[in-house]
């Protein structure tokens, strides 16, 4: 479906695009019929936030050869996980003393839905470490989206007009009134910014200054203008 179907692209803030254009079009194709696109914001998630526990992990389960394979590489990332608890926990402690915690409330929480749906990424095969995304804000909903690679570059030649080489995909999904508020702090070393869920739970992000205060202008339903 192309964005034709929408009417006319409106002007929104988005960050820039590497290699130009507009991510808009991309969008497009995940908005139900007569909604308003108002603006897309680039985070990452803050490096406080630790690892995806296994048990919360999305996953197939595999049998057989195939199932004693992914046992292994279980077992690998479970003694990853350890080695980082071990090497790094005091350091993140030390930290979250200073910067404060960059969960709270626990996996199971908006907050923690939220990380999980951002550290799983657009692969089927990920290994959680994915960090950043698109916070996609509609007139009716805020999409969790990330673009990657169409794999249709050109081996010889130029890209034909209107051609996309990237598309999105959609990682998950947060009801606006879950995102209750957004609270910028910034500091010299830092550019984190906490989003406050309904359930009183809370996850840090990273954002630069204009991408931050765009995000907290749309978690209140202000639009922010676009970017000149």
């Amino acid at each position: 479906m192309s964005a034709d179907s929408y009417g006319p692209a409106q002007p929104v803030f988005e960050p820039r695009l590497f290699g130009g254009g507009s991510h808009v079009p991309l969008m497009a194709p995940w908005l139900q019929p007569r909604e308003r696109l108002l603006g897309i914001v680039d985070i990452t998630l803050s490096d406080l936030i630790p690892r995806v526990p296994r048990a919360f992990r999305r996953g197939t389960q595999w049998s057989g050869a195939r199932g004693a394979a992914q046992g292994a590489v279980d077992a690998a990332a479970s003694a990853a996980d350890a080695v980082e608890f071990f090497d790094f926990g005091i350091v993140r402690r030390l930290r979250r003393a200073v910067r404060g915690a960059g969960l709270t409330g626990g996996w199971t929480t908006m907050a923690g839905r939220f990380v999980i749906a951002v550290r799983t990424g657009p692969d089927s095969s990920s290994t959680y470490d994915n960090q950043r995304v698109l916070m996609v804000f509609t007139d009716r909903r805020i999409l969790l989206m990330c673009t990657v690679s169409t794999k249709k570059v050109p081996l010889f030649g130029k890209v034909p007009p209107g051609q996309q080489l990237r598309e999105a995909r959609c990682l998950g999904e947060i009801p606006p009134e879950q995102l209750q508020r957004v609270v910028i702090r910034h500091t010299s070393l830092s550019e984190r910014v906490d989003l406050h869920f309904a359930d009183g739970s809370l996850a840090a992000v990273e954002a630069g200054k204009e991408q931050a205060y765009a995000l907290e202008a749309l978690s209140r339903g202000v639009v922010p203008p676009p970017r000149s």
